[in-house]
């Protein structure tokens, strides 16, 4: 009788187990907590949801040179649902639609497609937690806040405010984003169901620049006389416009 051939249980290897995540020093922990004292507690909230300490850092250093945090802060969820087929979500989207239809009279077979939703600090959160540009900005500033901390701790604060990403950032802070208030819409043209020009700012030279879709869309805002200021500037968004409503410009 051919006997069955058993491998032993004990050379199956288990999976690798995953990279602890590398703690930042407690001297940055400490510089960290005191320049966040003084926050808001929406502010001081959002942080303690942001994946990693580079992160935090990044976010800190908007909201401590952000002028009238609170006001600027975005929507909470009952806020959100109240805007919801109010007058004044009517009206913006009245003026979307009046750039939509003069962009697509004045390029026949495209149209500008808009997300009309507002963004969440939820939605504002995950993009930051995942963001390449915020990751690079936010291992950058660490390496120095871990420096500084160490050696002149007194301002660190001071310190934050002043330092410079050595490369665009390409979202706000999570809770300082306009489109968290209704305040600012994203413009994508479309050919039928094919992008033409999008939001990704890896293409916004090529895409939006060198093929003119830029300047015709600042065409269609200012001749359709809609209610938008832009684009942004920094960091660089031509697809992305400011909503002007009429009791802030009076």
């Amino acid at each position: 009788m051919a006997l069955a051939c058993v491998v032993p249980t004990a050379l199956a290897l288990p999976p690798a187990a995953a990279e602890p995540p590398v703690s930042p020093p407690p001297a940055l922990l400490s510089c960290r907590d005191g320049a966040t004292a003084a926050l808001p507690a929406v502010a001081r909230d959002a942080l303690l949801r942001i994946g990693d300490s580079g992160r935090q850092l990044l976010a800190l250093r908007s909201y401590l040179r952000a002028r009238d945090l609170e006001q600027r802060w975005s929507w909470s969820d009952a806020r959100i649902r109240a805007y919801a087929g109010s007058a004044e979500q009517q009206h913006a989207q009245a003026e979307v639609a009046r750039v939509q239809a003069r962009f697509a009279a004045d390029n026949p077979g495209y149209g500008l497609h808009v997300n009309l939703q507002v963004r969440s600090l939820d939605e504002q959160l995950r993009k930051w937690n995942g963001n390449a540009s915020v990751g690079a900005a936010a291992s950058a500033l660490s390496e120095e806040a871990a420096g500084v901390c160490a050696h002149v701790a007194a301002d660190f604060a001071g310190w934050l405010r002043a330092w410079a990403p050595p490369s665009p950032v390409n979202l706000a802070a999570p809770g300082l984003s306009p489109h968290g208030q209704g305040r600012a819409y994203d413009f994508q043209v479309m050919q039928g169901e094919r992008l033409v020009a999008g939001t990704d700012s890896g293409r916004a030279e090529m895409d939006w620049i060198d093929a003119g879709w830029a300047s015709r869309l600042v065409a269609a805002m200012r001749d359709s006389g809609a209610r938008f200021e832009g684009p942004l500037r920094s960091p660089s968004e031509p697809w992305h416009y400011a909503y002007v409503p009429v009791e802030s410009a009076q």
